[in-house]
């Protein structure tokens, strides 16, 4: 149901676009290609023997302007710059900065979008480029892995579902000779997937727009309710992009175009576009559709007859539609404007024409109409007069004579030159902007050639303005709303072309986007001379201590004097200083006694030392010398206790002899109860070698006893 809701708002508001692009857009950009070429005016096949000779004053303008302006958008080092609502925003606006001028400089080589984007709005009043982002895949050539086990084949058969490899062959099993186990070869290629952020220009007669559409004030896109572009593409790469089999197969084939702007363009072949094989034609259309309750922007893919297209697919998408323009010279409320043909197309047919009569009345005077008497001479031979030429004639004077035309071409010369003077002013370049005669360069002052230089760049730098402020800037937020649309591919990107990562979902197309566009570059010694003067004055406050100017100031201004003498890596000369970090804090003041006072210090510490070191000793000398009084007494008593032992044995053994016998002699009569002997002293026992107050051998004796 949403398919045929689809075809049913889109199919009609598309063959309108579609039609009226082919009846103004197409056939206005055949006229500007004509004039471009130097194409043959209308009528002029019927010309003989006459000049057929075709102005270049649009060709030399177009290629005069699209040089001029491709200079001062790319004279700069950074193309663009993200301006930061805040200082937390600095990080992501220079990170957004570094990203986005890659894409336009690196990975898009500027000039080879910027050319043919200028010079085709310089011709038909419109140009557009459209912004496409891909993640392209890439296999490798293939390779043969020998030997694999099979434990290690799952892994690339996981590989290989991941679309990380394709394996191409893999071999019967056989054994490992050093290994014992089975394994396999492999040939195998290897998948690379790379982010493909690619910036096209789109032919005129390819643009599909709505008649309504005009320049946004908001955000310098196009304001349409439809806009597109039509392309050929083979089936198998829309195969190749997963769009349905079924649905391909429905679609026409394409054939050449046979419109007199796509002869016009593609006249070195022979007006062929080059359609052959399976060629369709594929629209890529973008518009605002009510699919649900509410109105959203989608992305449709339709391919085939618009009769009765083909939808392939549709996808919702963001109000940043990709299609930047260029309006060399806009009209309030239209997004169409004129272009050089346009502004000086009549006096390129008026230079046209009026050259052409002067150059055959120049023909006619060098090479006048010739008179002969065919009586007198041989008509054969005066119809072929050459150097040297022998004519048959019975007349000495060859009965010849000459019929010359005076020559008026020369009254044309100053209307000519005025014509082409006034082409500048409608331009904004041409000789009188350039200054090449050398009798100019003798009667006009460097002051007056100055001014008068300055007032033909207003025009230039008016075009080069808008153009950086509208479409230019707005570019700039497609890349960023595409790279919002694809975070897992912006995010590998950033982090490989910046060291510092913010993450992505930080990123916002609503920063203002600063154009760097180098005015005034056409005069160098100008704004050189003005770039000086500001640098002399900034030194000057610097050196002073000035607080209004800083080293950042310095340099800007170094390198905008850089960039004027036609420098864009400015960083090969001077290091932005907000990139250095801050040095370190000053050191205190020197004090004129701190040299006395560290002595001192000095002599304090080796005083401490040496006191701590003397004690130290002290203490193991004292500990040293407790050690051998111990040592000492544990000998003494060790010879006591054995003089002891020899004195007293005997006694002992004699005291318990006798008290044994009393014993037994009680038990045996009275049964009194025995008489107490005296104790029998134990052994002693070693004395332990623990360090303490020794017992005296007197005091030992008496103990015993």
């Amino acid at each position: 149901m949403a398919e045929e809701l689809i075809l049913k708002n889109i199919s009609a508001k598309l063959k309108d676009a579609v039609s009226w692009s082919n009846s103004n857009i197409a056939a206005k950009s055949e006229k500007a290609l004509k004039y471009y070429n130097r194409a043959y005016l209308p009528g002029d096949e019927k010309i003989k023997r006459s000049s057929k000779w075709v102005s270049p004053v649009v060709q030399q303008h177009c290629d005069w302007l699209t040089a001029q302006l491709l200079h001062i958008l790319d004279s700069s080092e950074h193309v663009v710059e993200f301006v930061p609502f805040g200082a937390e925003d600095e990080a992501i606006a220079r990170q957004q900065t570094k990203v986005v001028s890659w894409i336009l400089t690196q990975k898009n080589k500027h000039a080879t979008f910027l050319q043919p984007w200028i010079q085709t709005g310089l011709l038909n009043g419109l140009s557009v480029v459209a912004v496409e982002f891909n993640t392209d895949t890439q296999e490798s050539l293939p390779q043969v892995l020998k030997g694999v086990p099979n434990e290690q084949l799952a892994t690339f058969l996981q590989q290989e579902e991941q679309k990380q490899i394709v394996i191409e062959e893999a071999s019967d099993p056989y054994p490992h000779p050093q290994m014992g186990v089975e394994v396999r070869d492999l040939k195998i290629r290897t998948i690379t997937k790379f982010f493909n952020p690619i910036i096209r220009p789109v032919e005129p007669e390819n643009l599909i727009i709505s008649r309504d559409a005009k320049l946004s004030c908001e955000t310098g896109g196009i304001d349409a309710k439809l806009q597109g572009h039509r392309r050929i593409m083979s089936k198998q790469d829309l195969l190749d992009l997963g769009y349905d089999a079924a649905k391909v197969d429905k679609i026409p084939l394409a054939t050449d175009s046979t419109d007199g702007v796509a002869i016009e363009r593609h006249k070195v072949t022979d007006g062929d576009e080059g359609i052959s094989g399976d060629d369709v034609e594929v629209y890529e259309i973008y518009t605002k559709l009510k699919l649900e309750k509410k109105a959203r922007h989608y992305r449709l893919t339709l391919a085939g007859s618009l009769d009765a297209p083909v939808l392939l697919d549709w996808e919702e998408t963001t109000r940043f539609y990709p299609y930047a323009a260029f309006v060399p010279f806009p009209i309030h409320g239209s997004l169409f404007s004129l272009g050089i043909p346009d502004r000086i197309g009549d006096e390129h047919v008026t230079i046209t024409k009026m050259t052409r009569a002067i150059l055959d009345d120049l023909y006619m005077h060098v090479h006048p109409i010739k008179v002969i008497n065919p009586d007198v001479t041989n008509p054969e031979d005066a119809m072929n007069i050459h150097p040297g030429a022998v004519i048959r004639s019975s007349d000495p004077t060859g009965g010849i004579s000459y019929v010359v035309p005076p020559f008026a071409g020369g009254d044309a010369v100053p209307m000519l030159q005025s014509l082409t003077q006034g082409l500048d002013l409608s331009t904004g370049v041409g000789p009188s902007m350039m200054s090449l005669n050398a009798s100019d360069l003798q009667d006009v002052t460097a002051t007056a050639a100055n001014q008068r230089s300055n007032q033909g760049q207003l025009l230039i730098e008016g075009i080069s303005r808008v153009f950086a402020d509208s479409g230019y800037a707005y570019l700039v937020r497609v890349l960023i709303d595409q790279l919002i649309q694809h975070p897992e591919e912006a995010q590998a990107l950033v982090t490989r072309l910046t060291n510092e990562f913010v993450p992505i979902d930080q990123f916002t197309p609503d920063f203002d986007v600063q154009t760097s566009v180098a005015f005034s570059v056409m005069s160098r010694d100008q704004s050189t001379q003005s770039l000086n003067a500001m640098l002399a004055q900034q030194m000057q406050l610097l050196s002073s201590g000035s607080p209004i100017v800083s080293a950042q100031n310095v340099y800007s201004t170094l390198t905008k004097l850089a960039e004027a003498q036609g420098f864009k890596n400015t960083a090969a000369f001077f290091v932005d200083p907000s990139t250095v970090p801050p040095p370190p804090p000053p050191p205190p003041p020197v004090d004129p006694n701190a040299g006395l006072i560290e002595i001192e210090k000095v002599k304090a510490q080796l005083k401490a030392e040496s006191d701590a070191a003397d004690r130290q000793f002290e203490a193991m000398k004292l500990a040293a010398e407790m050690d051998f009084k111990r040592d000492q007494m544990a000998q003494e008593f060790e010879l006591k206790r054995a003089e002891i032992e020899a004195k007293y044995a005997a006694q002992v053994q004699v005291e318990r002899l006798k008290m044994e016998q009393q014993m037994q002699r009680d038990l045996a009569g009275t049964l009194l109860p025995p008489v107490p002997a005296a104790p029998i002293a134990p052994p002693v026992p070693a004395p332990s070698p623990v360090a303490g107050p020794q017992m005296p051998p007197e005091a030992m004796g008496n103990y015993q006893q």
